[in-house]
This record gives C-alpha cells, structure tokens and sequence, in this order.
C-alpha cells in the first residue's frame, strides 16, 4: 500500500509555521505562504472589520484544498479494512495506493510550482535556486525516513516469528538492515514497498515543474499525448504491489497535471474576476456527480457497472483505472467547492489524514497481533483495531512525526540563513553604483 506522505493539510484556523505539517505533507499554510509572496494575494477586508472574522474570511478566500486531508484519511482507513480482511472480496487496497500516489504528487507538484513561480519572478540566482531543491529534498526526507528508519530497526531487533507475524517475512535469515534501509528490491517487506517508489518520483517533480514554466504558454501542448499516455497505461498497464516505480509512473504524472491545469485555472478566473453562471455550475455538478458514480462504480465493481452497463473496459488482471477520476475531482473541488468537500473536511477524515503515515506502518502490529487478530467476535474485532491502531498511531505521530517536521522547519530556517548570508557576501563585493543610476532604475521600476 502506498503512504500518506505527502502532504498535511492544517486546520482553519492559523497556526505557526513550525506547528503546520508538511507532506508529500504539505499544508495549507505553506502552499499560500508562496502564492502571496508571489504577488497572489489573499482578499483585502475593511479596516473596521474584527480581526478574527478577517483571518477566518482570508483563509476561506483561498481554494478549498482542507478536504484533501480528508482524502487522505479515507485511503488510511481503506488500507487497515484491506489488511484487516474485511474488504478481501474487492481489494480496495488497490485504489488507497493510486490514491495516496495522485495526493502526493498533486501537493508537492502544486507547492513547487509555486515556489518556482515565485523565485522566477526575483529573477533568483542559481544559487537560491540551489537552497530552494536542497531544502525541497530536506523536506521530503524528514517527512518520511525517520518513522520509516525506526520500524525497519524495531523489526530488525524482534525475533524471527514477530518478522513473519506482522511484516509476512518468510525466510528466517533473509532480513538484512542495511539493504532495507535502503530500499533494494527484493527487501522491500509488506508496505515498505511503496516508499522507494514515491520518493524517486520526489526526484521527477522539479524536472517536470521546471519544463511546465519553460514551456511558457504553450505548457498544454505535452499535455495532450501526457494524458493519452495515461489512459492507455491506465487500460492496459497492470499495476500491483512491491512493483517499482514505471508501472505507477503515469498514476504519478496525473496527479502532477491536475496540478498544473488547478493552478492555470486558478490564475485566469482570478486574474479575468470570472463568475460561474448559475447554469454553468449545475453543468460542473452533473459531470462531478458523474465522474463520482464512476469512481466508485471502477472501485468497488459494481452499482453504474450493475445498474447501467457493463464496464467497457477490461479487467486487466485486477488492475483499476481511477487517477484520472481522483484528480478531475480534485480540480472541481478546489475551484468550485460543493457539499463532497464539506463532507470530506469531517474532522475525524481530516484527522485520520494526519496521522495516515502512522497508520500505515504501523497498523500490521495491531491487525496482526494475535489476541485481536483472532477475537471472537466481529464487532469487538474490528472496534478493537481502529481503537488501538488509533491510539498508537497517534502516540507515533507526536513523539516521532511531529518532532521530525520540526527538525525540518529549522533546517529550512538554516538554509534560508546561509542562503542569506551567501547573497549579502556576494552584494558587498559587487561595485556601488552611480547615484546617476540609482535614479534611472528607480525611475524605470515606477514606469
């Protein structure tokens, strides 16, 4: 199964950067942090209006993004009631990895693209160029090794039947620490088989943001055979578990595309003060209710499937289509936001999203553990494992996760020190212009 890393959307109300998470977490925060420094700013109010109301009323002023944490707790969920056998029939396990897949690239996509906008409006040299990647990178891997580096260590320290129990590691000496640290193939136990894909795609997402915006207006044109590709793969491609990166590589570059149109279609109804008619936003409705109906009929094989036609398109070995469904909901949601991201904002989803990372590697020492995996009863069995799963994911979260963003947080606050210093170092070596100049370029910047 695949992770929720990603990318951590906070709560409504403002919140520090350092107590505002970051995923392939990325939060709300952060993501229009970038956007007003690069000249997008949020909604001005009346100076007489209440300073709370106008903080509430700022952050509403921004896409409704919240419900993707939502998102996120709902494919936690679907992964435990995977593992957990009461699902077996449909395998929606399936469905959680393209999910969780899409989600990252989407919000690290977004973030970055903004953050590339923003350093290409400076005129920013290559060497804030340079601290902008490394600190990308750092982000990314205090968000998702330390947890990672922990349950590998736990598992190298518990006996051989424990190894099998609860990571299915059949053979006895096969556990190497070394090579699952770092990821080599046949090493990859359970659900750590996800976490080398999605980071190496960490490596491809400022590559393709780079060439988006080369690509200056005609940034739709690879779009086209982009999305054709997809589909294809989509159809005819099988994509399973502890496969690498290549199977799931178009599941990735979905998500990195409705970003991009998001943020395209963000600017221009911003930018043209555009209105959706009354009309025009029953017409969106039907095609999202549509695109909805479809999604779950692709998942759970069935409902428009049984109650329409049949699905037109093959099986492929159990293999499901569903990233071009995800992400066309995503850019609907966040553009013009309806009742289905009211519901996802629930803040027992929203927090389910939170912790995710923790509940899904963790959540194989509660489903597994034998006192609850062999309970009598079916009620008591599956309250037991959410419970105890969330509770432990939880205590994970606090003293590990958390602690990690916030190692994170302050190596961002380091690089952008040095990069500061490297720029005024360079600055006091450069020769002092003429007062002559000064007064040319002042003049040319107010023109």
């Amino acid at each position: 199964m695949a992770f929720p890393t990603g990318h951590q959307i906070t709560a409504r109300h403002a919140r520090s950067s350092r107590d505002s998470s970051d995923d392939a977490v990325v939060s709300v925060h952060e993501i229009w942090d970038v956007a007003t420094r690069d000249g997008r700013t949020k909604p001005s109010f009346a100076k007489t209006a209440n300073k709370g109301k106008e903080s509430k009323m700022k952050l509403d002023g921004s896409p409704k993004i919240l419900f993707l944490d939502g998102v996120r707790g709902i494919a936690a969920i679907l992964v435990v009631l995977q593992h957990s056998g009461h699902m077996n029939d449909i395998n929606i396990g399936n469905c959680a990895v393209d999910i969780f897949f899409v989600l990252s690239s989407f919000l690290l996509t977004m973030l970055f693209f903004k953050k590339s906008v923003q350093l290409l409006v400076e005129k920013a040299s290559i060497r804030k160029w340079g601290f902008t990647v490394l600190d990308y990178f750092s982000k990314r891997f205090f968000r998702v090794y330390p947890l990672f580096a922990i349950v590998a260590i736990l598992l190298w320290i518990l006996p051989f039947e424990y190894k099998q129990q609860y990571f299915l590691i059949s053979q006895r000496d096969h556990y190497d620490l070394f090579k699952v640290l770092t990821f080599e193939h046949p090493y990859r136990y359970h659900v750590f088989w996800t976490l080398p894909v999605e980071i190496a795609y960490y490596f491809l997402i400022p590559v393709f943001v780079v060439t988006t915006i080369a690509l200056g207006r005609g940034w739709w044109i690879p779009f086209i055979p982009l999305y054709i590709w997809i589909v294809n793969n989509g159809l005819n491609v099988f994509r399973g578990d502890h496969q690498p990166l290549a199977p799931h590589l178009p599941t990735f570059v979905s998500g990195s595309l409705a970003a991009v149109i998001f943020i395209k279609l963000d600017d221009a109804i911003k930018r043209n003060s555009f209105e959706f008619s009354k009309w025009q936003t029953v017409t969106i409705r039907a095609v999202e209710m549509l695109i909805f109906c479809l999604l779950m009929s692709v998942c759970y094989r069935s409902l428009l499937f049984h109650w329409v036609h049949e699905n037109p398109a093959h099986e492929n070995n159990g293999a499901r289509f569903i990233s071009l469904h995800v992400t066309s909901l995503f850019v609907i949601e966040m553009i013009t936001p309806s009742v289905l991201s009211t519901v996802l904002e629930w803040i027992v989803f929203r927090y389910w999203g939170k912790i995710g990372f923790s509940v899904y590697l963790l959540h194989s020492f509660v489903i597994y553990h034998n006192p609850v995996r062999f309970q009598e009863y079916y009620y008591d069995k599956l309250f037991g494992q959410f419970i105890l799963i969330f509770m432990l994911s939880t205590m994970s979260y606090h003293l590990i996760e958390y602690p990690s963003q916030l190692l994170a947080q302050r190596i961002t606050e380091a690089l952008a020190q040095q990069e500061q210093l490297a720029a005024v170092s360079v600055v006091k070596y450069m020769p002092v212009p003429k007062q002559h100049d000064l007064s040319i370029a002042a003049y040319k910047v107010l023109v």
